[in-house]
């Protein structure tokens, strides 16, 4: 590939935008995908590339997130070993499922994730989130890691912005609490895949190196401002994840 300086530069830039809105909502992907496929990369390097990237970055706010104790290490290691699992099984189930049905199915799910979240909102400010045992918590944290990570095997575009939404909802956490361990959830999923990947070669590293630096940028950024600032950062940057993603599944199933 013959990458000019200034491609060099809006891939630091779209990348780094990419990191900052992975590290509050999950959802970068959408961001970076497009990217690489702008610059022209060989479509059998952008997905080693992009998980070599959204690993690396995501590790600084995975140690931000860690180091301001906000991660509920009792809750979450259940989703992520679930989320292990379900990725697995949703990758040997991804050649049989047609992505039309797959874009359809979140073009009527996400205006219910919408609505969900709007309710969330509303019993926060009610005071009316019902307390849960350690059997409930387990429970739901195991479904959602499993059937989420099951989507991410599948198809992927979103899920770290449905794990916090599920962790919100369904768990009661806070947005802060939310975005922070719905971020070391996914990055399990992401490393496991990294590492498979890198074994197979499917890293452009002249690309990476430069996305790795912008990825850190925007990753230690946006989990900055969710330690310090989450309730007036985490829902609009959820929210703008979500509208992202709708228009991507409009675009694949009306116009290509």
């Amino acid at each position: 590939m013959d990458i000019e300086i200034w491609q060099y530069a809006a891939v630091f830039l779209l990348i780094g935008f990419s990191g900052f809105i992975d590290s509050i909502a999950g959802g970068g992907g959408l961001i970076s995908v497009p990217t690489y496929l702008a610059l022209g990369m060989p479509a059998g390097l952008i997905l080693g590339t992009n998980k070599c990237v959204s690993s690396t970055g995501t590790s600084f706010a995975v140690f931000r997130y860690i180091r301001s104790r906000t991660i509920l290490w009792h809750t979450v290691i259940y989703a992520i070993v679930a989320a292990l699992i379900g990725s697995a099984i949703g990758a040997s189930l991804s050649a049989y499922l047609s992505r039309s049905i797959l874009f359809t199915l979140l073009l009527i799910v996400i205006p219910v994730l919408f609505y969900l979240q709007a309710r969330h909102m509303r019993a926060i400010l009610q005071a009316d989130r019902p307390q849960l045992t350690q059997q409930q918590v387990v429970v739901r944290a195991i479904m959602a890691g499993f059937f989420i990570g099951g989507y991410d095997g599948i198809f992927g575009p979103g899920t770290g912005t449905f794990l916090l939404l599920a962790f919100m909802v369904f768990l009661h956490m806070t947005t802060r609490e939310a975005s922070a361990n719905a971020r070391i959830v996914n990055y399990a999923s992401n490393v496991s895949a990294f590492v498979y990947f890198l074994i197979q070669g499917q890293i452009y590293w002249p690309v990476a190196m430069v996305a790795i630096a912008g990825s850190i940028c925007g990753n230690w950024l946006g989990s900055g401002l969710v330690i310090n600032n989450a309730d007036k950062v985490v829902v609009p940057v959820f929210r703008f994840v979500l509208l992202l993603l709708m228009l991507k599944c409009g675009y694949d199933l009306f116009l290509t």
